[in-house]
């Protein structure tokens, strides 16, 4: 890993961190932090530097640290992935953080398994694991919100435009692209560069085996563009990260 996450309840004082039990171990064994060594390091939620080892064993782990560095600027951009294998879920969480988006949303789609609600890996303390694995490999502090929405319906009448007020007051326009990945949809080219530039988006992907036509209508009838990623079909994670690149580079 690049940088260690400091929880804030490790933090002894403004300077010094105290990790004991598994996440001494984490940082003994995981990132092979030893006495004397200087590291990049971050609390979770604040501020990064560089920490010196002044103890480190597989029990206990003390350091000091010297912060001045605020956490990378977000992106605009709020993601809702359909439900999907436990495996890819893992993925999709880190991918979404290294990137820096405001939240992600999961959700209950028709054609996810529904036996995918009931994996650990969407316990909060699961999630919590991958989030900071990813800030660690970027060395950034500020996690997005990550939010399991079990209904589809729901999420789009009740969800949707309060993610979108809140994306509003982050992007430099106030302006949000709604925009959900399905096959048959066109791909985003340089002609969007205009309007993309300085807007926030609202990016839909589905799980595996895609959405079913009754929530691309219900996308559509709120506002959602339908976009293709070209003849391939190809994991979720991967058009994830495809989207996130062309709409970063869009945005630049």
């Amino acid at each position: 890993m690049n940088s260690l996450v400091v929880l804030p309840i490790e933090m002894i004082d403004e300077t010094r961190a105290l990790l004991e039990g598994p996440r001494a171990a984490y940082a003994f064994e995981t990132h092979g932090v030893r006495e004397g060594q200087v590291i990049k390091v971050s609390v979770l939620g604040g501020l990064r530097g560089e920490a010196r080892i002044h103890e480190a064993t597989p029990t206990r782990v003390v350091l000091e640290a010297h912060l001045a560095l605020p956490c990378r600027e977000r992106l605009p951009i709020s993601l809702v992935v359909g439900v999907c294998r436990p495996q890819t879920i893992k993925k999709v969480v880190q991918a979404a953080v290294m990137f820096g988006v405001s939240s992600l949303h999961f959700v209950r789609s028709e054609l996810g398994e529904k036996s995918y609600l009931q994996s650990r890996a969407l316990d909060p303390e699961e999630l919590e694991g991958e989030t900071i694995k990813a800030l660690e490999q970027v060395w950034d502090s500020h996690a997005p919100e990550i939010v399991v929405h079990r209904t589809f319906s729901y999420f789009m009448e009740h969800k949707v435009s309060g993610i979108a007020d809140i994306l509003g007051r982050e992007s430099a326009r106030g302006e949000i692209a709604r925009l959900v990945a399905h096959p048959g949809g066109r791909s985003l080219g340089c002609e969007d560069a205009t309007r993309l530039k300085d807007a926030a988006a609202i990016v839909a992907i589905g799980p595996e085996r895609g959405w079913s036509d009754g929530e691309i209508a219900a996308f559509s009838n709120s506002d959602f563009e339908v976009l293709g990623l070209g003849e391939r079909v190809v994991r979720v994670e991967l058009a994830l990260v495809f989207l996130l690149g062309r709409l970063t580079m869009l945005r630049a």
